[in-house]
């Protein structure tokens, strides 16, 4: 029998350990996970780039409220929003595309701020007692006027100039938030807490005193020397329109 020559041992040899390394490949694949999930670090950077964008979001929103609030919509550009925002111009239309959009972003974001602290208040109380629904509204209308005074003001330009703005603006949420408030301003008439009068006018007459003041606020800082903006200027606010609105007892 002759004997195996080095290069068939090698070739032997190789043989098994390529069917060694096939086994051990098989095995692996039958022990280990089939799925692999995302580092980490890669979690953590697209949460960080969602925050980002987020927060970038919040900064737009607030410049542009304000600059619309001071300078009304044909008097802002998209570049002074930008500005006061501190970034660049293109970024800001990257996120919001024109400044119409950005307008109604802008507001839809204010209403709906607007009606979510509203709807928390009414939920911590007895929603068939028409005095405590009313003072919710009040409280939290004031309170909203002294932190965003903007939507006073852009109510009162949009309304002046009539545009189709306004319209987006009721639409948007706002004729709901009307009507609610007439529903518990009749009930209140209904149960003898509340005065007479048309309930809209009511309304309105409300919108007047718990807004004015802080739409307005450096003429009667100017005019008082009053702060409107002082805890204590705010609660005796809301105390006048409920001496208004309610009947004693």
């Amino acid at each position: 029998m002759p004997s195996k020559t080095p290069a068939t041992v090698r070739s032997g040899a190789s043989k098994k350990n390529a069917r060694g390394r096939r086994q051990s490949h098989a095995a692996r694949l039958t022990t280990e996970p089939t799925h692999v999930p995302a580092p980490v670090a890669a979690q953590d950077g697209m949460s960080a780039r969602r925050d980002r964008g987020s927060e970038m979001r919040e900064r737009i929103l607030h410049a542009a409220l304000e600059c619309f609030g001071a300078f009304g919509f044909a008097g802002t550009s998209t570049r002074a929003i930008a500005d006061r925002a501190a970034i660049s111009h293109p970024l800001l239309i990257y996120h919001f595309q024109s400044k119409e959009l950005l307008w109604r972003a802008t507001m839809g974001d204010v209403i709906e701020r607007y009606r979510n602290a509203l709807q928390a208040k009414l939920d911590r109380i007895d929603a068939n007692d028409p005095r405590a629904g009313l003072r919710a509204f009040i409280e939290n209308f004031v309170e909203f006027s002294a932190r965003t005074p903007q939507l006073h003001r852009i109510m009162t330009q949009q309304s002046t100039q009539g545009s189709e703005r306004i319209t987006w603006l009721i639409d948007g949420g706002l004729r709901e938030s009307f009507a609610q408030v007439c529903r518990l301003i009749r009930s209140g008439q209904r149960a003898g807490v509340v005065r007479k009068g048309e309930p809209a006018r009511l309304y309105y007459a409300v919108i007047g005193l718990g807004g004015t003041p802080f739409s307005v606020s450096a003429e009667v800082q100017l005019l008082t020397g009053r702060d409107v903006f002082d805890g204590a200027e705010l609660r005796a606010v809301i105390e006048l329109i409920h001496a208004f609105l309610f009947i004693p007892g």
